[in-house]
């Protein structure tokens, strides 16, 4: 591991006591379909889903631009496709895009299915700009059975564009044309 690589906690954490009473608000300019704050009795996945970006936020800094949460819904095995529309919940999926000090734009979409009706069972994915992060570490890989604190969720998506940025481009190769 590179020298600047440090754990943000002293223990790998997949969820903390705090990830279930924090309360996330969105700023106003942020682009969303779920509301913006969270109430007495309101959805827990829209409090998740506001996580992301805000975590996201606090860890990479910038602007945060959107953050767009979508019900997954599946049906029973058992249910003709042509005449029974999907209904029962499996998960959820969370959009968050957010611009990076330098202006780049950041889009980082969480992925969680459960076990009852999902069809790869208890299952979470993270791409981050279209990438799943893959690391020698499986704690630093974005697909698990469970999702990870959103804390951590932002170490993960922090580490991987760290890793991006180190990787060598490809080499250019001048391709030099018979003449005849």
């Amino acid at each position: 591991m590179s020298p600047e690589f440090v754990w943000p906690f002293p223990r790998f954490c997949w969820v903390t006591p705090y990830d279930w009473s924090r309360s996330y608000l969105l700023p106003e300019q942020v682009a969303t379909n779920i509301p913006r704050r969270g109430s007495l009795g309101g959805y827990g996945a829209h409090n998740w889903a506001r996580g992301h970006l805000i975590e996201l936020y606090r860890r990479l800094g910038g602007t945060p631009i959107s953050v767009h949460y979508r019900e997954l819904l599946t049906r029973h095995p058992s249910e003709d496709p042509e005449r029974v529309p999907a209904h029962l919940p499996v998960g959820g999926e969370v959009t968050a895009c957010l611009l990076d000090p330098d202006g780049q734009l950041i889009t980082v979409v969480s992925r969680v299915e459960g076990a009852e009706h999902g069809p790869r069972g208890d299952y979470w994915e993270v791409t981050v700009n279209g990438e799943i992060p893959a690391d020698e570490d499986p704690r630093l890989n974005g697909r698990f059975a469970y999702p990870p604190s959103l804390p951590f969720l932002a170490f993960l998506v922090q580490q991987h564009l760290r890793t991006v940025e180190r990787r060598p481009l490809a080499p250019i190769i001048p391709i030099r044309r018979k003449t005849a």
